[in-house]
């Protein structure tokens, strides 16, 4: 089975940036990524709080889940690779995509 999802920034903010997210399964959402690339939280298009789901990369574990599993993955695998590509780049990214197998 192969999984997909892309993520594209669309709003920065002082607090940090919001990321618009989709997978091939038709999940969607958007999270809100600190300015300094540590904590994700899932968020409105503004940058509002939505919920209470959030992954600190510094604890590694995703705090207040959401009961729904395919959510929670989804936002573990989105969470990831952002935060992935902004270690690599050195900057939070405009567009992340990843492909699973």
């Amino acid at each position: 089975m192969t999984a997909s999802l892309v993520c594209k920034k669309v709003l920065s903010l002082a607090a940090g940036a919001v990321y618009s997210w989709e997978t091939v399964e038709g999940l969607t959402g958007y999270v809100l990524i600190d300015a300094g690339a540590s904590v994700v939280r899932v968020c409105t298009p503004e940058g509002g709080p939505c919920g209470g789901m959030s992954l600190d990369k510094g604890v590694g574990n995703v705090e207040n889940p959401d009961p729904d599993p395919a959510l929670r993955r989804a936002f573990v695998a989105v969470a990831a690779a952002i935060l992935r590509d902004a270690e690599r780049q050195g900057c939070l990214p405009e567009r992340v995509s990843r492909t699973y197998w």
